[in-house]
């Protein structure tokens, strides 16, 4: 059964990855902060066959998606989980259940993928950004 197994990381890997801008709209500027939301499987494959070596690893996939934070002058705020995930993956030797902190270790070492991914994603959405901006703006005066 361990071949199937398919657990979810508890710690939350890149939780202080930020990317911070701001946008001028309408004469009034607006901090925009886009974050990296992480979710880590892992799944466990091979055997450990008593005195015969382990063919046992580690496969670990962590999903990075991007939500866009808008702060308003008022305290209002406008959030939005971005369609622009990322994935990282990897493999450590050894059980997953064993080695967890190895694991997270090697997912910390990829924080300048995430750091570069959430940069992308913020320039290619500026142009969004203002359309969303005003849409919302016109919803709630309505």
């Amino acid at each position: 059964m361990s071949l199937l197994a398919l657990a979810t990381a508890s710690a939350a890997p890149f939780a202080d990855q930020v990317h911070r801008t701001s946008v001028d709209h309408q004469g009034r500027s607006l901090d925009v902060t886009y974050r990296a939301d992480a979710k880590v499987s892992t799944r466990q494959i091979g055997m450990s066959a008593g005195t015969r070596p382990t063919t046992e690893r580690c496969l670990w996939a962590a999903r990075v998606a991007v939500v866009r934070d808008v702060a308003g002058t008022k305290g209002a705020s406008l959030s939005h989980r971005l369609d622009a995930d990322q994935m990282i993956r990897g493999s450590h030797f050894g059980k997953c259940s064993e080695n967890r902190a190895q694991v997270a270790s090697l997912i910390a070492r990829r924080s300048d993928e995430v750091k570069a991914h959430l940069a992308e994603v913020a320039r290619e959405d500026a142009p969004q950004l203002a359309n969303v901006i005003s849409s919302a703006k016109h919803f709630a005066a309505n």
